[in-house]
């Protein structure tokens, strides 16, 4: 092998290592940004809960003063729902 092909091999691995680099460090960050959503969700439902129990607010009025976007008051009611009967057993 010639030293010229030698380099343009070592520039070659050196690209490719600089690409694997980035795919993880991009699947580090998507991960990082869904294990965010899933504790501020987690905090949410906490949150409604904790509404719901010390102030009998009904789940739909602790959506509310929590300021939930009303389109996802189905999906956090059933969520609530849920927790509820996991609490139970």
């Amino acid at each position: 092998m010639s030293v010229e092909e030698t380099k343009e091999l070592e520039s070659e691995v050196l690209d490719m290592c600089n690409l694997s680099q980035g795919i993880e460090e991009n699947g580090i960050a998507i991960g990082q940004e869904r294990g965010i959503a899933i504790g501020q969700e987690k905090q949410l439902l906490q949150s409604l809960q904790n509404l719901m129990d010390t102030l009998k607010l009904t789940a739909e009025q602790a959506m509310a003063a929590l300021k939930v976007p009303e389109t996802e008051w189905m999906n956090y009611a059933e969520r609530l729902k849920c927790e509820l009967g996991q609490k139970e057993r």
